[in-house]
């Protein structure tokens, strides 16, 4: 059977790899999470007044973007209209209910694009499907399909290339016709290049849906292998997870935040599996990002830039087994062998450690060298005559460093 080929457009989406996910709205001013208005059963009229404290006074799109490319991003989403219905971007007279019409008095979506497209940095619309404010979502299921779609026409034709459009919501009601024929025709007219996602919720994790669809999603959920030829077009896979427990800010009260450590382990989990990650900070109510947050995904691109480099981007899963979780990648010049839970050398009062011996099994070109790509150190390493084992000696972290997954290059002949 004939592979699927790889749309272009899908190619470029998974050698990004990495994508910063924004949850930022009127929600945000309250502090308790995105569902603030649905789980603390806040009435229309009132969480509408919120509109009149939005100002947006430190969201500055420019540095926002400036920032992710040095953490190591390399695409963001933004939500352009979250399930309560406000929309950060100019509805065109669709609704007054959007930033235009708030103390805020601008298009926030346009100054998010215009920052992405001046600065090479892959630009993705997060859009509701599942709206708690249009009351056509309810009384006139067709009507609210147009608006809908005249939302999402208006996001096609007014911010330039689009790259991506991230839909979320189908999943309230699941047996609903949802009209994604022409909603997702709608936007291959208009934006062809832009790539299409639709999120299939934490209970249906990697389900397609419509073949449309561009990339299977994995909320919060480890991503399986999609084997092409089980697919009649060939998709990535995506898993989004957030920092804390709430995707909207809830800096208030919530604790359980993510360290680097764990980001770090995510993220390379997801890169051995063919997967990209798009990890969710929710910006204070004023548009700035929380302290923490910021700190925590500077460590994490300081990892990339340390240990994988642009292996973490161009490397591909190879069918290589290694020992325990480890994995290898393989870019057009190298392959990179990501080693998980590498102890400490010199540490006296835990025995210290010299590392352990690693196994690569699978065919491999003949190996000429070995080395960690955080400190160079070159690593003693054994082929079979078949080039089917190797054998290395990985090396502990030296004392005073632990980068919680070590990357060493293969370079073979």
């Amino acid at each position: 059977m004939d592979l699927p080929e790889v749309p272009e457009r899908i190619a470029r989406f998974e050698q990004w790899g990495y994508g910063l996910f924004l949850h930022w709205g009127l929600y945000s001013l309250l502090n308790r999470g995105e569902w603030t208005m649905a789980h603390h059963s806040v009435a229309r009229p009132e969480y509408a007044r919120l509109m009149d404290q939005f100002t947006a006074d430190a969201w500055d799109a420019p540095a926002l973007v400036q920032w992710a490319k040095r953490a190591g991003f390399r695409y963001i989403c933004l939500t352009t209209r979250h399930h309560d219905g406000f929309s950060l971007y100019d509805t065109r007279g669709l609704s007054a209910f959007d930033a235009p019409h708030s103390p805020a008095k601008r298009d926030l979506v346009r100054e998010f694009a215009d920052a992405c497209q001046a600065q090479g940095m892959g630009l993705f619309f997060y859009h509701t499907t599942l709206d708690w404010k249009q009351d056509s979502f309810d009384q006139n299921w067709d009507a609210y399909q147009q608006y809908l779609r005249d939302s999402v026409e208006i996001l096609c034709r007014h911010y330039g290339p689009v790259d991506g459009f991230w839909f979320d919501g189908n999943w309230a009601r699941p047996h609903q016709d949802w009209q994604e024929d022409a909603l997702y025709g709608l936007i291959r007219r208009l934006q062809p290049q832009a790539i299409l996602i639709n999120n299939s919720s934490t209970q249906a994790l990697g389900q397609r849906g419509h073949p449309e669809v561009d990339v299977l999603t994995f909320e919060q959920g480890a991503p399986t292998v999609v084997e092409p030829a089980a697919t009649q077009k060939y998709v990535a896979r995506e898993r989004c997870d957030t920092l804390s427990s709430h995707w909207g800010a809830a800096s208030a009260g919530d604790f359980s935040f993510q360290g680097p450590a764990q980001i770090i382990t995510k993220l390379a989990q997801c890169r051995g599996a063919g997967a990209n990650l798009l990890l969710n900070v929710g910006p204070l109510a004023s548009g700035a990002l929380p302290a923490y947050e910021r700190a925590a995904l500077d460590v994490v691109g300081h990892w990339i830039e340390r240990c994988p480099g642009g292996s973490l981007y161009a490397g591909r899963p190879t069918k290589l087994l290694c020992s325990g979780t480890d994995f290898v990648l393989q870019t057009p010049d190298a392959f990179y062998l990501f080693v998980f839970d590498l102890g400490i050398t010199g540490n006296m009062h835990l025995g210290g450690d010299i590392g352990r011996r690693e196994t690569v099994a699978g065919a491999l070109p003949t190996v000429r060298t070995i080395q960690w790509t955080d400190n160079g150190e070159p690593l003693r390493f054994t082929q079979s005559v078949d080039g089917t084992l190797l054998t290395l000696a990985a090396t502990a972290n030296p004392y005073g460093t632990q980068p919680v997954v070590r990357v060493a290059r293969i370079e073979c002949e």
